[in-house]
This record gives C-alpha cells, structure tokens and sequence, in this order.
C-alpha cells in the first residue's frame, strides 16, 4: 500500500484536530474516568453512545460540565485513535495515555495529569515534539484514522475528494426526526420543537424528515410520548423511500433489526402495508413491538428467523422486499466510532450479505423491487456483493427510483445511490435497487 494520495486529490490541511472541552480544568478523576470507559467500550464491543449515557446518567453527583468533558474525550479518543497513537509513538498505548494525548491537542495536559495518564516527563516532550509537525504531512493512514484493514478497503475504492470524507467521518452527527404523519404533520412537530425552545428545521427531499441544530432532551415532549416521531437519520430515510411503497402492497423488511426502517415504511403509507418483519435476534423484534405500539402499529407480522437460509413458503410474492444488511458500519462512524477499530471477518460478511440477497429475490414477486442497502462505504460489501448476484441471475435489473430531492451526484454511473456524509449530510449509504423479471423462474440462479 502506498502512503500518498493522488495528486489531483485536495492538499491535506495543517490544523490539528483537537477536543471541544467545556471551559474549566479536567482533573486526574475524570482523565480516568475517560480511560476506563474507553476499556470498556473496546473490550466489550458496546455502542459508545449508549454505553455514555448509560455510564454517566449513573454518575448522580458529577456536574453537568464534568459529564460533557468525560463524553467528548472518549468520543475524541475513538474517533481520533490512529492520530493519537502517531503523536504517543506507541502502536499500542493505554487509553489513559491516549486520553492525555487528547487533552494535549487542545492545550489542556499539565504535569499531573501527564503524570496520571503515566507519561514520564521525557515521554510528553517526544509528545510536544511531534505535535510540531505539520499535520498535513502525516501518513494518510494515520489522518484519516483507519485502522489495516479499512485502510486496504479505502485504498482500492479510492474515493473522490478522500481529505473531505474523512473530516466528515471524524464530525459529530447530526440529530435526524421522522415524523408520524398519523400522530400529526411535520409541520405541528416543529412548532412542538420551538416551543420546546429546540431549533429545527426540515430536510430537503424528505417530506417526514426534520433536522435538530443541536442534539436536545426529545423524551420530554409530548409528541415523544405520542409516538409522533423516530430519531432516524437522514440516509436512512433514503433507504425507505427507494421502495417507493404504495398503500396496499405486501412488503418484506429481512433484516428489521429494532424497526427503524419498519416504522418509516409504514409511516410513508400512513399504515397502509401488509407488513412482515424479519430478524435473526428476537430481542431487537421485541424492541420493535413496543416501538409499533407507541406509534400506532399493533398488527405487525414479526418473524424470528435466520434469513440466510431458505425462508417459509408463506415469505413470498412480496411487491417490494428490503435487505437492510449486516455489514461494517463505516458509514456511520460519525455515530458509532468504536465501529472503526472492531474486528470484521470479511468473508464471512460478504457470504452472508450474498446469501440474504438470494432469500430476498426468492421472496420477490415478478416484476417486484428489491432494495439492498449497507450503511458501508466498501464496495466489496456493496457493487461487489449485487454485480456477484447480478451475474447469477440474468432476468434482474438494476432500476433508478424517482427520489425528488435527492441530488443528482448521489447516483453513480451504474445507477446505484451512493449517499455520503461530505455530500449529503447524512451517514454514508449504499442502495441498490433491483427490478425482478416478469417471468416466473425469474429469480432462479443460473448454473
């Protein structure tokens, strides 16, 4: 692998990216505090956002300013790890160690926290030394903090403008609302939000969709408790739209997880779909139940299977099915930064990519859409995974859905979407949208 870019990608910047601290010192307490989590996130492979709210909604007696200090430089840590462990020049540092790098890069290390991170003296000179450097003339590996082997996979997709993408993969997200239109229109939710002194405004091409200026408390609004929304982001949203559901169809979600997609479905019809939910993990079925009941969906067909594998015969002749599919999640690392360092088995992934994709076409009916969409930006799980199926099955074509509003450069040269954080606001998304033959063998594979 080569260590530069292409030379008609943009220059790289020289500024360091650093903490967005509260004003006031951080103590030694909450440097730890910071570095266990860390551990804990990491080791257990937990959801940081959860594990935060969940870790310091526990923490009764820490102020308001303390909790945020602890949160941003956790998130700092996982989202900036690579650059931090180049500033340490240690391949594997103690988290304490990477927390004090953190607090360097906004000004904020003194002698006892160095001390406390345990960086000798001699250590957080090399540290100051290298943060001399001109940011830009850092590995691009180490800028764009990409552990081997998503380094290897941005490698062989070489994305346009690649210095763009990065920064905006290393930005915090932004809060995204769907709204219920059987609850109340769009509208009535944003005067709700203004009342609530909670600036919003809607998303362009996205008729439920509303964008927060600052993440707010939603659970204390009534709307909230009515079932009047769903936080859901933008590309996701997307995804529910490529259907372009009508009211009366039998649809097919394979891969429902806790429903957010289920429920945008059903909302873009007002509840007019004969519905069928799939997952693997009965847990996240049970989430989606009591998440259909607050919004007003209580006849939901909710299946626990194993979608890799040949469904019922009562999953078929769907008009539109979606396979919403595990993948690596690189598309949300905004969201879930821990998801940068996890430990994926690609082969494994692509096998079971490829095999939802054959149950998904077997459950569509002829001339039915099939929609299979990653939050990945990899190919290998995205073009690679269809264009494999593609080959397999000559009668399936690739459509363009009519989405008003979505911009014309999120449509690639073969017609797939293509959504990125840079370009669209939203997480990075992959959707394919797959036309089954008319015939009646036409979802057989060839030989």
């Amino acid at each position: 692998m080569t260590d530069s870019i292409p030379p008609q990608h943009p220059t790289p910047g020289d500024d360091w990216p650093a903490p967005d601290l509260p004003r006031g010192r951080t103590f030694p307490a909450r440097l730890q505090l910071a570095a266990e989590l860390l551990e804990r996130i990491t080791e257990q492979g937990l959801p940081a956002d959860r594990s935060l709210q969940r870790e310091l909604a526990a923490r009764r007696k820490m102020g308001r300013r303390d909790r945020e200090r602890v949160r941003e430089l956790t998130l700092f840590v996982l989202r900036q790890r690579r650059v931090l462990d180049w500033l340490l020049d240690d391949s594997t540092p103690s988290m304490a160690a990477r927390v004090a790098a953190a607090l360097s890069l906004a000004d904020a290390l003194d002698p006892v926290l160095a001390e406390a991170a345990g960086l000798t003296p001699e250590a957080t000179a090399a540290l100051s030394r290298r943060r001399a450097e001109r940011f830009g003339s850092l590995p691009w590996t180490v800028r764009f903090n990409l552990a081997p082997a998503a380094a290897e996979q941005w490698q062989a997709w070489q994305p346009d403008a690649p210095e763009l993408l990065a920064r905006a993969l290393d930005a915090r997200a932004p809060v995204d609302l769907h709204a219920n239109p059987r609850r109340g229109d769009r509208a009535a939710l944003l005067d709700e939000l203004a009342e609530a002194e909670i600036a919003a405004g809607t998303i362009p091409g996205l008729p439920l969709g509303i964008r927060l200026e600052r993440p707010a408390r939603l659970t204390r609004l009534t709307a909230f408790e009515a079932g009047g929304f769903e936080v859901q982001d933008a590309g996701s949203q997307w995804v529910v739209r490529a259907l372009q559901t009508r009211p009366g169809e039998r649809v097919l979600d394979l891969c429902a997880g806790a429903g957010g997609k289920t429920l945008g479905l059903l909302d873009e019809t007002r509840g007019q779909l004969r519905l069928t939910a799939c997952d693997l993990h009965p847990e996240r079925l049970d989430r989606l139940q009591a998440r259909a009941q607050r919004h007003g969906d209580t006849e939901l067909d909710l299946r626990a299977l194993d979608a890799t594998q040949p469904l019922p015969a009562d999953l078929a002749g769907f008009d539109r099915v979606l396979i919403d599919a595990p993948c690596s999640g690189s598309g949300t690392w905004r969201r879930h930064p821990e998801l940068r360092w996890a430990a994926i088995d690609w082969d494994a992934l692509a096998e079971t990519q490829s095999r939802l994709l054959e149950q998904g076409s077997q459950a569509t009916r002829p001339g039915g859409r099939l929609v299979y969409a990653t939050c990945s930006l990899w190919p290998t799980e995205n073009e690679a995974i269809v264009e494999a199926f593609l080959a397999q099955h000559p009668g399936w074509s690739v459509i363009r859905p009519s989405l008003d509003g979505l911009p014309e450069d999120a449509f690639t040269a073969d017609e797939w979407i293509r959504l990125r954080p840079d370009r669209h606001g939203c997480d990075g998304f992959f959707i394919a949208c797959l036309q089954a033959p008319t015939g009646p063998l036409g979802s057989q594979p060839t030989a």
